[in-house]
């Protein structure tokens, strides 16, 4: 399993923040080996399930290893998620992990940072093909459907697409500071094309109670998929 190279997709999409340390990867057929309580949380799942976590947590601890050094032969750091599936990240760190694809083939990343540089960072990546029809009325505003009128049928889908996944990419930067659930309808995502970023707002009224506004992020197209990516600074 390769980690990320300085021509890896997020490592790209990261590039404007130094402070983010990134990892990689495409799922190979095989799991990594987990911590042991990292396996006992994943132990039930289906096998597809246990391989992207583990893949996953694997790209966790590297990058984690090159942000914090080597662990100086204390006890391996297990990487848990809390009973809303958030990644339990150790004090003092922000983090996001992404998933998506079938092994082998598929792709994982995770990125990480120093909360006294970050307050938060969010991550997702998706597969490049366009947003399901069925799938329109259900993650997209009214304006959002507007504006895609404006592209052809075949764009329109991919950026639908890069919306949903700009939306999944907010919700985890947002969710460990406001601890918020949100619906898609509730976030809604303008694009700028000829920057490849996109900036969020909320459509119930609440834009005053997120830690700072704008939240901007930026999107990647490449190797058949699509990455947001968030970082905001303290």
């Amino acid at each position: 399993m390769a980690s990320q190279s300085s021509r890896g997709c997020i490592a790209r999409l990261f590039s404007p923040w130094p402070a983010v340390i990134v990892e990689e990867t495409r799922l190979g057929g095989e799991a990594p080996e987990l911590h042991p309580l990292e396996a006992q949380q994943i132990a039930a799942a289906v096998s597809s399930r246990r391989l992207e976590f583990a893949v996953g947590r694997a790209c966790a601890h590297r990058a984690l290893t090159r942000l914090e050094g080597p662990s100086n032969g204390t006890t391996p750091f297990a990487l848990l998620n809390g009973p809303d599936r958030a990644p339990r990240w150790p004090p003092g760190i922000v983090g996001a992990i992404t998933h998506t694809g079938k092994g082998p083939g598929g792709y994982c990343g995770a990125v990480v940072a120093r909360s006294t540089d970050l307050l938060t960072v969010g991550l997702d990546a998706e597969g490049g093909e366009a947003l399901e029809g069925a799938l329109w009325s259900f993650v997209l505003t009214e304006a959002e459907r507007r504006r895609l009128t404006e592209v052809t049928a075949e764009r329109a889908g991919v950026l639908g697409k890069i919306i949903f996944s700009a939306k999944e990419c907010f919700y985890k930067a947002q969710f460990p500071l406001t601890h918020r659930f949100l619906d898609f309808k509730q976030v809604e995502v303008l694009l700028d094309q000829a920057a490849s970023m996109f900036e969020i707002g909320l459509t119930d009224g609440t834009q005053r109670e997120l830690p700072v506004t704008p939240w901007t992020g930026r999107y990647l197209e490449d190797e058949g998929l699509v990455f947001t990516g968030i970082a905001i600074p303290t």
